[in-house]
Protein backbone atom coordinates (compact mmCIF):
# COMPACT_ATOMS: atom_id res chain seq x y z
CA UNK A 1 0.00 0.00 0.00
CA UNK A 2 1.31 3.49 -1.17
CA UNK A 3 1.64 6.60 1.05
CA UNK A 4 -1.10 7.69 -0.78
CA UNK A 5 -3.74 4.86 -0.87
CA UNK A 6 -2.48 4.81 3.33
CA UNK A 7 -3.60 8.23 3.83
CA UNK A 8 -6.53 8.01 1.85
CA UNK A 9 -7.73 4.83 4.03
CA UNK A 10 -7.03 6.51 7.27
CA UNK A 11 -9.66 9.48 5.90
CA UNK A 12 -12.46 7.19 4.92
CA UNK A 13 -12.13 5.19 8.58
CA UNK A 14 -12.32 8.66 9.92
CA UNK A 15 -15.19 9.75 8.41
CA UNK A 16 -17.19 6.14 8.46
CA UNK A 17 -16.76 5.33 11.56
CA UNK A 18 -18.24 8.21 13.29
CA UNK A 19 -21.17 8.07 11.21
CA UNK A 20 -21.56 4.26 11.46
CA UNK A 21 -21.48 5.06 15.37
CA UNK A 22 -24.04 7.36 14.70
CA UNK A 23 -26.32 5.24 12.64
CA UNK A 24 -26.36 2.42 15.62
CA UNK A 25 -26.94 5.05 18.45
CA UNK A 26 -30.10 6.30 16.10
CA UNK A 27 -31.40 2.58 15.21
CA UNK A 28 -31.02 1.82 18.89
CA UNK A 29 -33.07 5.08 19.70
CA UNK A 30 -35.51 4.10 16.98
CA UNK A 31 -36.46 0.89 18.54
CA UNK A 32 -36.49 2.22 22.13
CA UNK A 33 -39.31 4.81 20.97
CA UNK A 34 -40.96 2.42 19.20
CA UNK A 35 -41.08 -0.05 22.20
CA UNK A 36 -42.12 3.37 24.47
CA UNK A 37 -44.62 4.09 21.91
CA UNK A 38 -47.92 2.21 23.11
CA UNK A 39 -47.06 3.18 26.40
CA UNK A 40 -46.90 6.86 25.47
CA UNK A 41 -50.05 6.60 23.66
CA UNK A 42 -51.86 5.12 26.22
CA UNK A 43 -50.32 7.17 29.28
CA UNK A 44 -49.45 10.40 27.57
CA UNK A 45 -45.84 11.38 27.15
CA UNK A 46 -46.09 13.96 30.35
CA UNK A 47 -47.29 10.86 32.64
CA UNK A 48 -44.68 8.48 30.89
CA UNK A 49 -41.89 10.21 31.73
CA UNK A 50 -43.21 10.94 34.92
CA UNK A 51 -43.66 7.07 35.58
CA UNK A 52 -40.14 6.04 33.89
CA UNK A 53 -38.86 8.51 36.44
CA UNK A 54 -40.47 6.76 39.91
CA UNK A 55 -43.00 8.81 39.96
CA UNK A 56 -45.97 7.29 41.76
CA UNK A 57 -49.34 8.35 42.72
CA UNK A 58 -52.19 8.84 40.64
CA UNK A 59 -53.25 8.78 37.42
CA UNK A 60 -51.56 5.41 36.51
CA UNK A 61 -48.62 2.96 37.35
CA UNK A 62 -46.00 1.15 35.43
CA UNK A 63 -43.19 -0.82 37.08
CA UNK A 64 -41.83 -4.80 36.68
CA UNK A 65 -41.47 -5.18 40.75
CA UNK A 66 -44.51 -5.70 42.65
CA UNK A 67 -46.31 -9.14 42.41
CA UNK A 68 -50.04 -8.45 42.39
CA UNK A 69 -51.90 -10.29 45.20
CA UNK A 70 -53.22 -13.30 45.08
CA UNK A 71 -57.44 -14.15 45.21
CA UNK A 72 -59.78 -16.15 44.21
CA UNK A 73 -63.09 -15.03 43.60
CA UNK A 74 -66.48 -16.85 42.10
CA UNK A 75 -67.07 -16.99 37.95
CA UNK A 76 -70.43 -16.43 36.67
CA UNK A 77 -70.06 -20.41 35.74
CA UNK A 78 -70.06 -21.24 38.66
CA UNK A 79 -66.55 -21.94 39.33
CA UNK A 80 -64.09 -20.06 41.33
CA UNK A 81 -61.47 -18.27 39.39
CA UNK A 82 -57.51 -17.79 41.20
CA UNK A 83 -55.36 -15.66 39.93
CA UNK A 84 -51.82 -17.71 40.93
CA UNK A 85 -53.61 -20.50 38.91
CA UNK A 86 -53.03 -18.39 35.68
CA UNK A 87 -49.45 -18.62 35.50
CA UNK A 88 -47.71 -17.97 32.14
CA UNK A 89 -50.92 -16.24 30.67
CA UNK A 90 -51.12 -11.80 30.54
CA UNK A 91 -53.69 -10.95 32.86
CA UNK A 92 -55.86 -7.98 31.77
CA UNK A 93 -58.21 -7.06 35.00
CA UNK A 94 -60.97 -4.57 35.18
CA UNK A 95 -62.77 -3.36 37.84
CA UNK A 96 -66.14 -2.10 37.44
CA UNK A 97 -69.65 -1.76 38.88
CA UNK A 98 -72.43 -0.95 36.93
CA UNK A 99 -73.89 2.42 38.82
CA UNK A 100 -70.15 3.63 36.89
CA UNK A 101 -71.26 5.30 33.79
CA UNK A 102 -67.74 4.79 32.41
CA UNK A 103 -67.23 1.45 33.05
CA UNK A 104 -70.16 0.51 30.96
CA UNK A 105 -69.15 2.66 28.24
CA UNK A 106 -65.81 0.81 28.04
CA UNK A 107 -67.38 -2.33 28.27
CA UNK A 108 -67.93 -3.10 25.02
CA UNK A 109 -64.07 -2.37 24.05
CA UNK A 110 -63.08 -4.92 26.84
CA UNK A 111 -66.16 -7.80 25.29
CA UNK A 112 -64.19 -6.87 21.85
CA UNK A 113 -60.62 -7.18 23.19
CA UNK A 114 -61.91 -10.78 25.20
CA UNK A 115 -62.87 -12.22 21.18
CA UNK A 116 -59.41 -10.88 19.82
CA UNK A 117 -57.66 -11.79 22.35
CA UNK A 118 -58.92 -15.48 22.43
CA UNK A 119 -56.60 -17.09 20.04
CA UNK A 120 -53.88 -15.45 20.99
CA UNK A 121 -54.11 -18.67 23.96
CA UNK A 122 -51.93 -16.42 26.53
CA UNK A 123 -54.41 -13.52 27.57
CA UNK A 124 -57.29 -13.71 29.90
CA UNK A 125 -59.47 -10.95 29.65
CA UNK A 126 -61.11 -10.68 33.34
CA UNK A 127 -63.87 -8.42 34.97
CA UNK A 128 -64.37 -8.18 38.67
CA UNK A 129 -68.01 -5.96 39.84
CA UNK A 130 -68.49 -5.48 43.02
CA UNK A 131 -72.25 -5.39 42.63
CA UNK A 132 -74.40 -7.16 45.19
CA UNK A 133 -75.40 -10.22 42.48
CA UNK A 134 -75.13 -11.62 39.34
CA UNK A 135 -78.37 -10.39 37.92
CA UNK A 136 -76.95 -7.17 38.48
CA UNK A 137 -73.79 -8.52 36.76
CA UNK A 138 -75.54 -10.14 33.26
CA UNK A 139 -76.97 -6.78 32.38
CA UNK A 140 -74.29 -6.15 31.37
CA UNK A 141 -72.02 -9.15 30.62
CA UNK A 142 -74.20 -12.08 29.40
CA UNK A 143 -73.02 -15.47 30.86
CA UNK A 144 -72.02 -15.92 27.05
CA UNK A 145 -69.37 -13.20 26.86
CA UNK A 146 -65.83 -14.65 26.40
CA UNK A 147 -65.16 -12.08 29.16
CA UNK A 148 -64.27 -14.07 32.31
CA UNK A 149 -66.78 -12.33 34.71
CA UNK A 150 -65.85 -12.72 38.94
CA UNK A 151 -67.96 -11.04 41.48
CA UNK A 152 -66.21 -9.44 44.48
CA UNK A 153 -69.94 -8.33 46.34
CA UNK A 154 -67.56 -7.45 49.57
CA UNK A 155 -64.78 -5.53 47.73
CA UNK A 156 -61.95 -7.77 49.54
CA UNK A 157 -59.98 -7.91 46.27
CA UNK A 158 -60.90 -5.06 44.24
CA UNK A 159 -60.46 -2.72 48.00
CA UNK A 160 -59.00 -4.36 50.28
CA UNK A 161 -55.99 -6.03 48.63
CA UNK A 162 -55.78 -3.79 45.29
CA UNK A 163 -56.76 -0.62 46.64
CA UNK A 164 -59.20 0.47 44.55
CA UNK A 165 -61.47 3.18 45.15
CA UNK A 166 -62.85 4.48 41.63
CA UNK A 167 -63.97 3.34 38.82
CA UNK A 168 -63.27 1.57 36.00
CA UNK A 169 -59.64 0.94 36.99
CA UNK A 170 -57.70 -1.61 34.55
CA UNK A 171 -54.34 -3.90 35.52
CA UNK A 172 -52.14 -5.70 33.23
CA UNK A 173 -50.48 -8.60 34.80
CA UNK A 174 -47.69 -10.31 33.43
CA UNK A 175 -46.99 -14.15 33.21
CA UNK A 176 -45.14 -14.29 36.81
CA UNK A 177 -47.67 -12.49 38.14
CA UNK A 178 -46.05 -9.05 37.91
CA UNK A 179 -48.33 -5.77 38.08
CA UNK A 180 -46.63 -4.04 34.95
CA UNK A 181 -49.29 -1.48 33.91
CA UNK A 182 -52.58 0.42 36.00
CA UNK A 183 -54.74 2.45 34.03
CA UNK A 184 -57.35 4.60 36.19
CA UNK A 185 -60.29 5.53 34.09
CA UNK A 186 -62.31 4.46 30.98
CA UNK A 187 -60.33 3.53 27.86
CA UNK A 188 -60.83 1.91 24.48
CA UNK A 189 -59.00 -1.80 24.71
CA UNK A 190 -59.68 -2.76 21.69
CA UNK A 191 -57.74 -0.18 19.59
CA UNK A 192 -54.89 -1.14 18.23
CA UNK A 193 -52.66 0.94 20.47
CA UNK A 194 -54.21 -1.39 23.42
CA UNK A 195 -53.20 -4.20 21.57
CA UNK A 196 -49.70 -3.05 21.23
CA UNK A 197 -49.70 -2.29 24.78
CA UNK A 198 -50.79 -6.06 25.93
CA UNK A 199 -48.47 -7.83 23.01
CA UNK A 200 -45.46 -6.21 24.72
CA UNK A 201 -45.84 -8.49 27.84
CA UNK A 202 -47.01 -11.77 26.01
Amino acid sequence: MTRREFIATVIVAAIAFPLLFIFAGAVVDARARASEAPFRAVLGNARFEELMDGQGGVPHYLGASLLAPDFTLPGQSGSEWKLSDQRGKVIVLNFWTVTCRPCIQEMPTIELLADITEDWGDVEVVAVSTDRDWAEVEAIIPSRSKIISLLDSKREVVTDAFGTKLFPETWIIDKKGVIRLRFDGGFDWSSPVALDLIRAYR
